[in-house]
């Protein structure tokens, strides 16, 4: 089972055509053979990568000041591969990263820095995402886990933090502590909770986030089936939404709250015949009531494979501290595609 990144997959199948079929034996053989027996407990063994030839850590692009980007490896934690992440969430209490894959994870990492460089990763606990009443761990698509935010992450108490996950395939928001245990989930408002309303079933619900004021936002990868082209919604669950505009061909991969009705949305579009990957990171201010004319959007950075940027299938976004952030890759169980782990500074204009 494919994140919305699946995308990248159904393009080489149409670029590559039978050669995938070798892609995916090779990508078959390297999994049973390499860190299928691997238990890691302990720092990563990472790889530095820079985000361009010209740009190296403490550099600035744009209104983001690069501070380190990680390839990550994927080894199996309790029958649990490291890999497929699409969502983060920050835990300033307890000290925690936590990641979801689309298979249904949930991992504590820790993240390493030196002079405020992000140079290392701590893989400490997995755990699989489990259905509430039954307790038994999310099988097949009920287990595309997709966006995470978190709940009671900076109030000065560790271990009564709540993570909100966002799901593909049968969409809900779901309520998780962080051994994985579900207990609660909040229902979806109108259009959100008719699944023929949305593009397909990959491209449901890839962003949650938790605003003071605004409570938990969401919005569709793609724009519903009754969206204007150019556009699509951000909605909360108790049923506001905001006219958000979107070029044709980007989709939405995480939404991060950031206080004050300002939401940052990350963003991509992938050309497959001209094989260009942007990614955006992009920042918006909602009004309080909801909003039925788009609002204004700022674009913070662009990140263009085709200028030289080290860019892959980015999908998890989490505020760190202060205007710090990380960002994740989904490599799609690709070796063609890579784990990547950036942290980055938002700055002012």
């Amino acid at each position: 089972m494919k994140s919305s990144g699946d995308f990248y997959v159904s393009n080489f199948l149409l670029m590559l055509g039978r050669c995938i079929k070798t892609i995916w034996i090779v990508t078959a053989v390297l999994t049973l053979s390499v860190g299928v027996h691997a238990d890691s407990r302990a720092g990563l063994e990472v790889r530095p990568v820079a985000l361009s030839d010209a740009i190296k850590p403490g550099d600035r692009l744009g209104r983001l000041r690069f501070l380190g980007m990680l390839q990550l490896p994927n080894p199996v934690v309790d029958g649990m591969r490291f890999s497929q992440l699409s969502g983060l969430a920050w835990d300033d209490d307890d000290g925690i990263l936590y990641a979801i894959s689309d298979k249904g994870y949930l991992f504590h990492l820790q993240p390493v820095f030196e002079n405020g460089l992000l140079t290392g990763l701590k893989l400490l606990k997995a755990f699989h995402l489990r259905e509430p009443g039954s307790g038994k761990p999310l099988m097949s698509t009920r287990a595309d886990s997709e966006g995470m935010d978190i709940v009671n992450g900076r109030n000065g108490r560790k271990g009564d933090a709540e993570l909100l996950v966002s799901f593909e395939r049968f969409p809900r928001i779901m309520r998780y502590r962080p051994n994985g245990d579900a207990f609660g989930e909040y229902p979806l408002p109108a259009p959100l909770n008719d699944a023929r309303r949305y593009h397909d079933s990959n491209k449901m619900l890839e962003s949650v986030c938790v605003d003071s004021k605004l409570g938990i936002l969401t919005t569709p990868e793609v724009p519903l089936n009754s969206e204007r082209q150019g556009f699509t919604h951000i909605f909360s669950v108790d049923g506001k939404s905001w006219v958000y505009p979107f070029p044709a061909g980007n989709r939405i991969s995480a939404l991060e709250c950031l206080g004050n009705n300002r939401v940052l949305a990350l963003e991509s579009n992938f050309n497959v015949f001209r094989g260009r990957l942007e990614v955006f990171l992009k920042l918006a201010t909602l009004p309080a009531g909801g909003a039925t004319e788009s609002v204004a959007v700022d674009t913070a950075v662009t990140l263009d494979n085709s200028k030289g940027h080290q860019t892959d299938n980015f999908e998890g976004l989490a505020r760190h501290r202060g205007n710090r952030f990380f960002l994740v890759s989904d490599d799609n169980d690709l070796f063609i595609q890579r784990s990547l782990l950036m942290y980055f500074e938002l700055l002012d204009r």
